[in-house]
This record gives C-alpha cells, sequence and structure tokens, in this order.
C-alpha cells in the first residue's frame, strides 16, 4: 500500500506541474517541447482525475486533496465551455464552416454534402490540394471561390474560402502568419462589412517560432475592424516579416481554420484576450474537440479548429462532423449580430 501511495504522490505532482504549465507567458510557449506538453492538458487533466480516484480508494486522503484541487481547477478554466447565458442572436449573418482537409485527401463529396445540409453560406478550407480544388471548384452551391494558391510557406496545402454569396472583394491574402497564405472576402451586410478569412498556423514541428508567430498574430485580424494595430506579448517570437497595416476595412471579422492551438496554450488565450472572440466558448454547451479524428482507439480530445469572430456579433450554434479522408472534424457556426 506504500507503494502505491509513493506512485500516486509522484504522479499527482507530475501532472500537477505539467497542468500549471498553462500559466506561463504567451509566446514562451512556442518553445519546445512546452508547446507540445502544454497542448496536451486535457490528457494530463484526464490522468489526473484517475489518480485522484486511485488515492481516495486506497485511502491516501493527502494525495486525493492535491489531485481534488486540481480537478477543480479544471472545471474552473473551461468554465466558459460549459457556464454562462445563452444569448439569442438579433439578426441572423451567415453559417461559416472550417475544415482541415488533410493533404487535399478529404472527400469532396462529403465536403459539399455536409455543407448543404448545415445550409452553409462560407466555407473555409486548409491544407488543400491542386487536385482538391479543381473538385471543390465545380460545387454549385459555392460559385464564388478565392484560393490563397500554393507557396513556399504552406503546411500541407494551401487555404481556401468559398461562398453562396457574393463577396464585395476578394483577397488572396491577408494578414502574415509565417504559414499558408490567409485568403478573405469581404461582404455587404446589414450597411457593415464582414470580412472572413481562411487561416492555418504552422504547427509546432515546422518550427516553434512560425507556430508562435502564426498564433499569435491571428489576433491582428482584429485590426481591420478597429483600425488600431495590436500589440504582440512581449515574448512573442520575432521573424523578419512586415507586421499588418493597421487600417479599418470592415466592420466585422471572422477568422477560421485549423489553428494548431487550444484554450490550453497561452498564446491562444492571448489571442482571445486582444479581443477576438471563439464560438465554441460562447454557446455553453461544451468543448468541441476536432482532432485527432482518424485515429483509431483515439476519440478528438484537442480543439485545434476554430472560429474567431470580432465583437459585435456572436455565434449561437456550434456543431462538428466527420469527414471521410481527413483527420480533423468539420466545424461548424452558426453568427448573428449581437444583442444591444
Amino acid at each position: 500500500m506504500l507503494a502505491l501511495h509513493i506512485v500516486c504522490w509522484v504522479l499527482s505532482s507530475l501532472f500537477a506541474l505539467l497542468l500549471l504549465l498553462r500559466l506561463i507567458p504567451a509566446g514562451l510557449d512556442s518553445k519546445r517541447p512546452l508547446t507540445e506538453l502544454i497542448a496536451l492538458s486535457p490528457y494530463t487533466a484526464a490522468a489526473e482525475l484517475l489518480i485522484t480516484v486511485v488515492s481516495y480508494g486506497s485511502g491516501d486522503w493527502g494525495c486525493g486533496i492535491l489531485g481534488s484541487l486540481f480537478v477543480l481547477w479544471e472545471i474552473w478554466f473551461l468554465r466558459s465551455y460549459f457556464f454562462g447565458k445563452r444569448k439569442k442572436a438579433q439578426k441572423k449573418l451567415l453559417t461559416v464552416m472550417t475544415l482541415n482537409c488533410r493533404y487535399g485527401r478529404a472527400d469532396a463529396g462529403a465536403i459539399e454534402s455536409f455543407a448543404e445540409k448545415e445550409g452553409v453560406d462560407v466555407l473555409a478550407l486548409q491544407e488543400v490540394s491542386c487536385d482538391l480544388q479543381e473538385k471543390v471548384a465545380l460545387f454549385p452551391r459555392f460559385p464564388y471561390q478565392v484560393s490563397g494558391g500554393e507557396s513556399g510557406e504552406d503546411n500541407g496545402g494551401f487555404n481556401m474560402v468559398l461562398s453562396r454569396i457574393p463577396p464585395s472583394e476578394s483577397l488572396r491574402s491577408t494578414v502574415d502568419i509565417a504559414a499558408a497564405r490567409c485568403p478573405a472576402m469581404k461582404f455587404d451586410f446589414d450597411g457593415g462589412t464582414l470580412l472572413v478569412a481562411s487561416v492555418h498556423p504552422k504547427s509546432p514541428h515546422r518550427g516553434g517560432d512560425f507556430w508562435g508567430w502564426g498564433v499569435n498574430h491571428l489576433a491582428s485580424f482584429i485590426s481591420y475592424t478597429t483600425g488600431k494595430s495590436v500589440k504582440m506579448p512581449k515574448m512573442c517570437p520575432v521573424l523578419p516579416i512586415a507586421e499588418p497595416p493597421a487600417k479599418r476595412e470592415a466592420d466585422f471579422a471572422v477568422v477560421m481554420g485549423d489553428m494548431n492551438s487550444s484554450l490550453d496554450l497561452p498564446s491562444f488565450r492571448a489571442v482571445i484576450k486582444r479581443g477576438m472572440k471563439d464560438s465554441s466558448m460562447e454557446v455553453h454547451t461544451g468543448l468541441h474537440p476536432t482532432f485527432p479524428a482518424t485515429w483509431k482507439g483515439w476519440h478528438e480530445a484537442l480543439e485545434l479548429d476554430h472560429v474567431l469572430h470580432s465583437p459585435g456579433i456572436r455565434s449561437y450554434r456550434v456543431k462538428t462532423k466527420k469527414i471521410p479522408g481527413t483527420d480533423h472534424l468539420a466545424l461548424v457556426s452558426c453568427l448573428g449580430k449581437e444583442e444591444e
């Protein structure tokens, strides 16, 4: 029994330290292997819960209480996903969907069918190949399309935005996130302008600094609606890339895609802190994990795909769907104007 108590204390303390890594400054999490260790927090929290149960069962109340504190902290950390008043949208804007196509292997027919079923207005795709682009070009629901096009910075493929609504402007590139170009479309909505972009920051294994720059600079999209530059965290990696110009070009912004990050990572929380809102968090219906979607014996545990938006609009429904051929779930969000 003593050996079991020792094992529980060692494991519980280790898992607690791993969870505390979420508190390091934004930008510092770009230093590997910190990125991967923090990203695995959902698994660490599950392991901490298991050790807590074993500790209480073996009569080790000290270790059980330690584990309980971290379990309660996990509940508090995720509170926005589960608790809060669900507000109704004052006026519907559009339904959006994002999907990482896994090197262009996603089933084009399944994408089209699901988008049609959900009434998707704007579709964002990442990791698109030339072959897949030829297929989606034939989607009758989305006659308006813009692609970032192939470049040396692509991570698994390029990004696209497809729309059933005619845009007022199409942009092949917006914020430079040191990865595949971020194409976007602008739409006229209710007397205002809405910018919708498809993004895919590089994953950590393609370079921690590239990942850190890309994720932190997702906050720069808020500049399109405010006209003010966004200050990056002090520890954000510095790359020889020009900062996005602070120019107000839209009233609202929607940024969606595989962001290779979750709320566990300080850099992603810094994006939220700087003004962007996460659709999954504001519907208060729980987490919407999207990866890994096809690994045998695994269930989706990491919420890597997101629909972020600027203030003034909000999400009132979020849904995920498995699409054959890709290891990410499709993510759908219904957006509306925020109640005044």
